[in-house]
């Protein structure tokens, strides 16, 4: 049996598709001139669609409230994302992996859920969700690292927003998995619920390493991601939070979410800045930026996922420091040689999965959820702009010139 409390059937809904032959053609273009570079907005349209339906009776359908413009949406957008994982999604497909919502419709093995429950969806599509038989990698809990992205009851994709047939944010509904979502406690907002998803990107990051007390601890990058690791660092340790970030606004919502010390990029005057802060030695290569030597930092999570903020990192990192990459860099040209002199090590972070957080294991998202409840911090100054569907050019441009329109978090409502 399902419930249902739906639109009349038939009706179409407007969604933001990506589509393999434009992606294919644009592809194409990149490969034959290095200079062209598509417009933020080119890759999708805007399309009439008939509105999803549940796989099975294990799902649920979720009419979307808000949907977040997440990073590396832009990058897909830009074509600047790496190709090796599209192996791993399937298109058409509705883009948008940040997601709160209202359950409208619940499948009959769907238990401690309700149509009207507002939820957050999980968007990670591993064997459970795809109903087969769990990989190494799920079994262990590790369901981020799934092996099967192309199999089971649903087309290939690693997250929603990557794969047809379920919808994404980016659309007015979309089905998710009974696995896949969370309800969002009462004390919360669709606006700082559509943060979990960022927030546990972060958790699962810093859970990574966890600082001991009093280290230091440097966030390269105070995007969103950024911003929410500075909050976890604070949340679940007693280091010392210096956060780096391109623009000044972006300082002042840094030290408003907990760092200690703040510093601007200007060239690599931080870099000598931060040295002079914690007494570590400083040096400046011929024709190379300045680089931290005796008692850099301990850990360094680069939140943005560069070549600057990768170099960045390990121009501060100390000997036999660990750099956390949470950005999810495609591409990129920088002198590894620092990291090698130092015998630093990098720990890469990919979406959320389960976390040790206290001596206590639990999902990256419940962590995430539980810390906005908490109210220990207003995360509703990170939803800075929220546009219609059918502005989706000019969200777009705001998402992507965080300079010009101070943007955090920009996203589409419904």
């Amino acid at each position: 049996m399902l419930l249902r409390i739906s639109r009349e059937s038939g009706e179409s809904l407007k969604a933001l598709n990506i589509k393999f032959d434009k992606l294919a053609q644009m592809m194409q273009k990149t490969s034959l001139d290095i200079n062209y570079k598509p417009k933020i907005h080119e890759l999708i349209d805007l399309d009439e669609i008939p509105e999803v339906n549940l796989i099975n009776e294990n799902w649920v359908k979720i009419k979307v409230k808000l949907g977040g413009i997440c990073g590396t949406d832009l990058h897909i957008l830009a074509l600047d994302f790496s190709k090796a994982l599209t192996v791993f999604s399937s298109t058409p497909a509705i883009l948008g992996h940040e997601i709160s919502g209202v359950i409208t419709e619940i499948g009959s093995n769907v238990d401690n859920f309700s149509v009207g429950d507002r939820v957050v969806v999980e968007p990670i599509l591993g064997c459970e969700v795809r109903e087969v038989e769990k990989c190494a990698s799920c079994k262990d809990g590790n369901n981020n690292l799934c092996s099967n992205f192309d199999k089971g009851s649903i087309p290939p994709g690693m997250t929603t927003g990557t794969c047809k047939d379920i919808g994404g944010g980016w659309g007015e509904f979309l089905v998710a998995h009974k696995t896949q979502i969370y309800k969002i406690p009462d004390s919360v907002s669709f606006e700082e619920a559509v943060i979990v998803e960022p927030l546990a990107t972060a958790i699962h990051g810093v859970s990574k390493k966890l600082p001991d007390d009093f280290d230091n601890c440097a966030v390269v990058g105070c995007g969103t991601i950024g911003l929410s690791t500075i909050i976890a660092l604070k949340a679940f340790s007693n280091c010392n939070v210096i956060a780096i970030a391109k623009y000044p606004f972006q300082l002042e919502l840094a030290q408003k979410f907990g760092a200690d010390d703040v510093f601007l990029v200007k060239k690599d005057l931080h870099i000598k800045k931060i040295g002079k802060k914690i007494g570590a030695k400083v040096v400046t290569p011929m024709m190379e930026d300045a680089m931290l030597l005796e008692h850099g930092i301990d850990i360094v999570i680069d939140s943005a996922g560069n070549a600057s903020s990768m170099s960045n990192a390990i121009r501060l990192i100390k000997y036999k420091g660990t750099i956390i990459m949470l950005g999810f860099p495609a591409f990129m040209e920088i002198d590894w040689g620092p990291l090698i002199a130092k015998e630093a090590q990098i720990i890469p972070s990919f979406e959320y999965s389960y976390d040790i957080i206290n001596k206590e294991k639990q999902r990256s998202f419940q962590i995430a959820s539980d810390l906005i409840e908490s109210g220990r911090v207003n995360f509703k100054d990170f939803l800075t702009h929220k546009f219609p569907i059918d502005d989706y050019q000019y969200a777009l441009e705001v998402a992507s010139n965080k300079k010009e329109y101070n943007s955090v978090k920009t996203a589409f409502y419904f």
